[in-house]
């Protein structure tokens, strides 16, 4: 004859039963997303780089005038303009995201090539498109890795349009 098992028993199954669905489920969910950036990623890669690299030569040249104007006038004026400083930040910034992009985006390019920024500014052309290499499993597996990477980038160029605009208006206003 079998020992009844006490209450406590059986709430004990219950729990471990419901923490290994929910791991289980957990797991299954991960997996999926994972699976799903990775077929999507072609699409994915070229509509996020794509728009970053737009955002961030824009806002780089965006800097670049503005740094030029406030000099221009700072030169009419016989004081240094307080505006250069905060305008230089920004601009760093912004050149050390770009770096940050260039290097992330170098194993996606076509023959993992890349152009300086210098040749850029010499040619005069700025091409907002990346060529992009074949999406194999190399890159994809690559692309999952480092989606996290770029949307962090994504997040620090809207912050720093929004301190742009913050500073536009609060220099309008003044």
């Amino acid at each position: 004859m079998p020992a009844e098992l006490p209450p406590i028993s059986y709430a004990s199954v219950i729990v471990g039963f419901l923490g290994f669905a929910f791991t289980f489920f957990t797991f299954i969910r991960v997996f999926w997303e994972s699976m799903m950036t990775m077929w999507n990623a072609p699409k994915e890669l070229r509509q996020l780089l794509d728009n970053l690299r737009t955002e961030l030569f824009g806002e780089r040249a965006y800097f670049k005038n503005a740094i030029k104007q406030a000099r221009s006038k700072s030169r009419k004026s016989t004081r240094d303009p307080p505006d250069i400083m905060p305008l230089s930040i920004l601009s760093d910034s912004i050149k050390n995201m770009l770096s940050d992009f260039r290097t992330l985006e170098a194993p996606f390019l076509h023959n993992d090539e890349h152009t300086d920024d210098l040749d850029i500014e010499k040619s005069g052309k700025v091409s907002l498109r990346g060529d992009y290499g074949r999406m194999d499993i190399r890159r994809r597996l690559r692309w999952l890795h480092t989606k996290d990477d770029f949307m962090d980038i994504q997040n620090k160029v809207t912050r720093m349009q929004a301190r742009r605009i913050a500073y536009e208006t609060s220099d309008t206003l003044s």
